[in-house]
């Protein structure tokens, strides 16, 4: 539902936008920029925003301004940018060449994370996003490699909850992960080569997925010849060193030693396939960051069949029966991580939730515990501050984990967590690096394991348009409840307030503006029946709310 007829245009709107890096540069004075009703052309459509969701990567958007990777613009003083991803949204306009597809007073939502012939053009980073009380969406949006990305809303889904949409799909995506489960056909192909001498064989795998590119360091002469052999369409270069600005889709670290190894598992192209092949025992210094944002897929043998190296665990999906940790799951997303393991049926069967915040942790145990016990689950949260020693945290984690857990889900960004908690993992154990730690940032993680025991780490970025349409059917279906995440409701002019409440953690779980309700106050969901009256009568027997909330809070603030 909009927040008033879309016909009624403003001569004048409100936006945030972001003039450098640094919150000192977001808005005007801590406050949002006055500026005219956008002009559209015939091809594009105004849209009012009706809700915006919040995001701690708007966070890190604000802190890294023109360094961020989405950021198109070159000088954000001159050419600033109005952030906002997770917004939902009312045809008000149409232009003449639209006429007849769409129609004013149509409500969607956006999938933000937008291609254009293979370039990213995220809404809210590259294009003007939500955090304004109209926007335009121009032919980038409606016209992309995926068609149109503006999915249709059903009238009955409260704005403030269909704005949850979007970080919910961004969980649900990061379990549907898939790796490749052979070579890329027709890829490039690196094999780096320690001083150990070993028979090594391609077995099946690589025989049936020739490269077109095959590039050898260090590489013995008899291994030449046989690659010659084995793969007699594909371009052979050998050298002394590794290339420069090179990237592979495939890489062998044959024994490799450590340095020259460390630096040929960062010169993986997105999805790469990174595999150790032999006995390794140190730890090695991996880039994290671009696990999660350029889907780098470590894996290895201790043998020395290249082909034995791919097809172990790779699973994205949290095991059946399992034991599943998650670090930081009593945040804001991590809460939604937490509410898909107690609720699947098919999911691990004992769940740890760690956080360093008592209140977060009890709202989620009050929240969720009723569900993990009606799922028969074993749901434990524990706060690591309480602890005496981090031996005693240790211990207690061992009572539920002995042989360590199958998932741990990171949903702290931070690198030596990475690489003190990659200890617990079992056997075949999956860490999923959800939150987004930036490409570049490395940790130290154990090759033995992840060539021995098979663990393996994956993460992932954004969602695409499919996810999306999942999301919102899941929803349709009754199978998904994402108001369940909603911790806070505000105003236009309190925004910048919000996004410091994300920043702080002050809120457990998601915070939702209303950009067209300017004066409405930031306020938690637990106090929300103190902005209109005979709101506590609108919610549903859970508490959550409901589309009557939201149109009690449409009549009083909305303008």
């Amino acid at each position: 539902m909009s927040c008033c007829k879309c016909n009624e245009l403003p001569e004048k709107i409100l936006a945030w936008r972001m003039f450098g890096a640094g919150f000192e540069n977001f808005g005007e004075n801590d406050q949002p920029s006055v500026l005219p009703l956008p002009e559209i052309a015939d091809d594009e459509l105004l849209v009012k925003i009706n809700a915006v969701g919040l995001c701690f990567s708007d966070v890190k958007l604000i802190r890294a301004g023109e360094e961020h990777p989405r950021v198109k613009s070159k000088n954000l003083k001159e050419d600033p940018v109005i952030p906002g991803h997770e917004a939902i949204m009312t045809v008000a306009k149409v232009g003449s060449k639209l006429a007849g597809q769409y129609k004013v007073g149509q409500r969607y939502i956006i999938q933000a994370d937008i291609y254009v012939k293979g370039v990213n053009w995220a809404y809210g980073y590259a294009l003007n996003g939500g955090y304004a009380q109209y926007s335009i969406i121009n032919q980038k949006v409606l016209n992309g490699d995926e068609g149109s990305y503006l999915l249709p809303l059903d009238d009955s889904i409260p704005s403030m909850v269909a704005a949850l949409f979007e970080p919910w799909t961004c969980v649900l995506a990061s379990y549907t992960i898939q790796h490749r489960t052979a070579p890329k056909a027709g890829g490039k192909m690196l094999f780096l080569f320690g001083s150990k001498e070993v028979s090594y064989e391609f077995g099946d795998l690589l025989k049936a997925n020739a490269p077109a590119e095959v590039t050898l360091v260090k590489a013995p002469a008899a291994f030449a010849a046989e690659i010659a052999k084995v793969f007699p369409k594909a371009k052979v270069t050998c050298a002394s060193a590794l290339p420069a600005d090179t990237k592979f889709d495939d890489i062998f670290l044959c024994n490799a030693d450590r340095a020259e190894g460390e630096a040929a598992a960062k010169m993986g192209t997105t999805n790469a396939c990174i595999n150790f092949i032999g006995k390794y025992a140190e730890d090695w210094s991996f880039d994290v960051g671009s696990i999660h944002y350029q889907g780098w897929f470590y894996q290895g043998t201790t043998g020395a069949n290249f082909s034995a190296a791919y097809n172990r665990n790779v699973r994205s999906t949290l095991k059946k029966g399992g034991a599943v940790w998650l670090p930081g799951g009593a945040g804001a997303m991590g809460q939604m991580h937490t509410q898909l393991a107690v609720s699947d049926p098919n999911g691990p069967a004992t769940i740890i939730v760690t956080d360093m915040d008592d209140n977060r942790l009890n709202h989620v145990r009050e929240a969720l515990g009723p569900v993990a016990k009606a799922n028969g689950k074993v749901f434990e949260l524990l706060n690591p501050k309480n602890f005496a020693s981090p031996q005693a945290f240790d211990a207690e984690l061992a009572k539920y984990a002995p042989k360590g857990f199958d998932d741990i889900v990171m949903l702290v960004p931070v690198p030596a967590l990475v690489t003190a908690n990659a200890k617990y993992l079992a056997e075949d154990g999956l860490m999923n690096i959800f939150a987004g730690i930036p490409a570049g940032k490395e940790a130290a993680l154990s090759v033995a394991d992840i060539a021995g025991k098979g663990c393996r780490f994956i993460g992932s970025s954004g969602s695409r348009l499919e996810d999306l349409r999942h999301t919102c059917n899941m929803v349709g279906a009754g199978k998904l409840n994402p108001a369940s995440a909603l911790a806070a409701v505000g105003g236009m002019k309190d925004l910048k307030k919000g996004l410091d409440a994300v920043a702080n953690a002050k809120f457990p779980g998601k915070t939702v503006i209303f950009p067209n309700c300017e004066d409405m106050p930031l306020t938690p969901v637990s106090e929300i029946a103190s902005l209109a009256e005979g709101i506590d009568k609108t919610l549903d027997k859970d508490g959550l709310v409901t589309l009557e909330t939201e149109k009690l809070l449409f009549e009083k603030y909305s303008k």
